[in-house]
């Protein structure tokens, strides 16, 4: 007989997938699509399809040097200005100061859905940027946006400097300090999403993460530990067309490793448009925001403490 040891992990997850849905005919025919579309999504990602590299995707050769070449311009505008020394953190890790900013970032997919992506920040008020408040983050991996296709990503969002100071104990990068994250994508069970669609053009789809930054600050010993682990699961909420609303909440495995700038939970809403040469305006809250029983650090966990950005993409 067969233990759950011996049965492959992605055969228990359809088994309990299925288990789950009504055994009507409709419901039967839809669990198949179900099963079918896990398992095309699982298969096919990390795919690196190397034939596409040989194809040209513009008669020019100059198009195709910057073919896979997106990006975008922003303004960060906060709803509470604030000043370092009333936000916590250390070194390069900290709650970041809400503050007027102005950001480039440039993006490049060489591959399907493996990518690169840099940010540049500006900051309209230099004397509000703390040491962790970066001068440019990035991030790369494989990210297809298709539900139920894994993600892998590491992403850099702490005090990276253009010219640091070494004086300061400033560096270009703190390479250890980043988030690797494994994740999957999902979508809701039609019968949940159907209770918040007010219009056919809303939808509801889903996300969870297991996250690990191998490096990380520790404020109460004010020291640098490592391996900070976490989970985090978020749900992404289509209103009407392009209004949506977001939450993610996120589980730390070890309760003490969390910092006053981690969050229980971190939403937004607003007005989003993925196509090149459109505008987007949105709202989003990633202060250390705590779930009632929690007490949250002080210029944390309000509403004022998020922001709205207004953003403009573009895409080659």
């Amino acid at each position: 007989m067969l233990t759950t040891a011996q049965i492959p992990r992605q055969a228990l997850f359809l088994g309990l997938w299925l288990l789950c849905t009504p055994l009507t005919p409709l419901a039967q025919e839809g669990a198949d699509e179900t099963a079918e579309e896990i398992m095309k999504g699982m298969t096919s990602s990390f795919a690196v399809p190397l034939r596409d590299l040989l194809k040209k995707e513009h008669p020019s050769e100059w198009e195709n040097l910057f073919h896979g070449f997106s990006g975008g311009f922003g303004f960060n505008f906060p709803l509470e200005e604030n000043t370092p020394g009333n936000q916590e953190g250390s070194g390069s890790q900290g709650e970041r100061t809400p503050s007027m900013t102005f950001t480039a970032s440039l993006r490049y997919n060489p591959l399907s859905y493996w990518f690169i992506n840099a940010t540049y920040y500006r900051y309209f008020d230099e004397k509000q940027q703390a040491s962790w408040d970066p001068d440019f983050s990035y991030v790369f991996g494989y990210d297809d946006w298709h539900p139920y296709t894994f993600s892998l990503l590491y992403s850099n969002y702490g005090g990276n400097r253009l010219n640091p100071d070494h004086s300061k104990g400033e560096k270009f990068t703190r390479f250890e300090e980043g988030t690797i994250s494994l994740g999957w994508k999902y979508r809701v069970p039609r019968f949940l999403e159907y209770l918040f669609i007010v219009h056919e053009s809303g939808g509801l789809a889903g996300g969870i993460n297991y996250n690990v930054v191998p490096r990380y600050v520790d404020l109460a010993t004010n020291s640098k530990k490592q391996w900070k682990h976490s989970i985090n699961t978020s749900l992404w909420y289509t209103i009407y067309k392009n209004f949506y609303a977001n939450i993610t909440f996120y589980c730390y495995l070890f309760p003490e490793q969390q910092q006053p700038w981690d969050p229980d939970f971190t939403y937004g809403f607003g007005y989003y448009d993925w196509h090149p040469g459109t505008i987007s305006v949105q709202y989003n809250n990633y202060s250390g925001n705590r779930l009632p029983w929690n007490k949250a650090s002080p210029g944390t966990g309000s509403f004022t403490n998020g922001g709205f950005t207004i953003s403009w993409s573009w895409a080659w």
